[in-house]
């Protein structure tokens, strides 16, 4: 034990001695890779000798979703907040109106739906700088207009036949003419007329992965696995998350 507090403490001292104040999960990980392996941090460097280098351009950074009042903006938002968090960048959401006609409940319902969907990143990832725009007019040309400085854009997909057929949704749009990366999240939702167990086995088959509850209902069902996600366990086609 006396060891382990030992290796501990060395491994803190490199840690604080290595890490700088504005330091990023990233670069804490890569000193935490550091102290376990012995390197000596603290040993002296030999100054470089001072050269002219060229001006590096800027670099983009943050990143932009468009956001509708749809479970598949709520989604695109919660995507899009993780990877700022993991890139340290800050979060704009940005939710754009039709024009023509606009009403001062429309934009009231829209300023509500930025302010929901704000905190539900602060909840979330709180360490997360986040700025909210209501823009009216239309929505591909608005993103990409606001885009440009953006180190990813995150936008939802409508599984529409219109959408799909012709290629009108924002997101195919945004995709097809934006520069830089571009995340469009789609979530597609079915309802099969099927046993469930049978049902879901199927789906493992073109699946990434399988999210099911772990119990069944009533006080017994508790204290084993369900009779879907037992079956899921043994029978599906991939990896099967267990929750609840």
């Amino acid at each position: 034990m006396q060891d382990l507090d030992s290796y501990r403490t060395q491994r803190e001292t490199r840690r604080d001695r290595a890490v700088p104040a504005t330091s990023t999960r990233y670069s804490e990980a890569v000193n935490r890779y550091l102290g376990a392996v012995g390197y000596r941090v603290d040993e002296p460097v030999t100054p470089a000798v001072a050269t002219k280098r060229p001006v590096a351009p800027a670099v983009a950074t943050g990143v932009l979703v468009g956001v509708d009042d749809t479970p598949t903006s709520y989604t695109a938002v919660d995507h899009a907040a993780i990877e700022a968090e993991l890139r340290g960048w800050d979060l704009r959401i940005v939710h754009v109106q039709p024009p023509g006609g606009l009403r001062q409940s429309s934009r009231d319902a829209g300023a509500h739906l930025l302010e929901r969907l704000a905190d539900r990143v602060h909840a979330y990832s709180p360490s997360v700088p986040v700025t909210c725009r209501l823009m009216v007019g239309a929505a591909a040309p608005l993103l990409l207009s606001h885009a440009g400085d953006a180190g990813l854009v995150v936008v939802g997909h409508r599984h529409s036949a219109v959408g799909v057929t012709f290629g009108l949704s924002v997101g195919d749009r945004v995709a097809a003419q934006h520069r830089g990366p571009v995340l469009v999240d789609g979530v597609r939702r079915t309802g099969v007329s099927a046993d469930p167990m049978s049902a879901l086995i199927d789906a493992s088959g073109t699946a990434a992965a399988v999210v099911v509850g772990r119990h069944g209902t009533g006080a017994m069902a508790r204290a084993s696995l369900g009779s879907v996600s037992r079956a899921l366990v043994q029978r599906a086609h991939c990896p099967v998350f267990l929750v609840g």
